[in-house]
């Protein structure tokens, strides 16, 4: 009885040995699946935001360094870029999108800035793309800015400023004040854009 006993045991133990080293084969090769580990780079292409206005890149600008310049239409009283009280004329701000990956809108907001020596130079109106099939122009209003979205790597778009020394009956400058203007070299006829970009983002 004895006898039977201890190979009953026996025959327990190596089953027991047997289905435990089985356990330990199996777990051994199942961390190693989990372990494996494969390194790869992710190549991502970044959008880029080089935008310009007139040719010149605004990046890190606060301010540009080249002026716009403006044309001034002559009349039969005053000859072609020569501003005069009641002299009109208009400028060009492109912008160009063509190195901009992203959509995005502009702001843009006209001000005459205080050591402006003509207190009647106004911005009148303005029209987005002007061709000879685009001349409509809209009335523009300080309280408002000048607002759009630009798609990306659009090439130009151009937002035309028209402005005019005001010379009515309820201006703000008298005769005098004109002459003084006209004969004082320092003084300075400048009008202000400020532009305000941001990137269009999904909801």
């Amino acid at each position: 009885m004895k006898k039977n006993v201890n190979k009953d045991i026996k025959f327990i133990l190596i089953f027991i040995f047997i289905v435990a080293f089985s356990f330990c084969y199996l777990f051994q090769t199942s961390l190693a699946k989990y372990r494996k580990q494969v390194t790869g780079n992710i190549s991502l292409n970044i959008a880029k935001w080089n935008i310009k206005i007139n040719n010149e890149s605004v990046d890190n600008k606060s301010v540009l360094a080249n002026n716009i310049v403006p044309v001034f239409e002559g009349n039969e009283y005053t000859k072609d870029s020569v501003l005069a009280p009641g002299s009109k004329g208009y400028c060009d701000i492109i912008i160009d999108a063509e190195d901009v990956d992203v959509d995005f809108t502009y702001e843009l907001t006209i001000s005459i800035p205080e050591e402006n020596s003509i207190k009647d130079l106004k911005t009148t109106d303005y029209v987005i793309n002007p061709t000879a099939d685009n001349t409509n122009k809209l009335t523009y209003s300080s309280n408002t800015p000048i607002t759009g979205t630009i798609l990306h790597n659009t090439k130009s778009t151009k937002i035309r400023l028209y402005f005019e020394w005001y010379d009515e009956e309820d201006n703000q400058m008298n005769n005098k004040d004109d002459t003084e203007v006209g004969i004082n070299e320092e003084s300075k006829a400048i009008i202000s854009a400020n532009i305000k970009f941001s990137q269009k983002k999904s909801a």
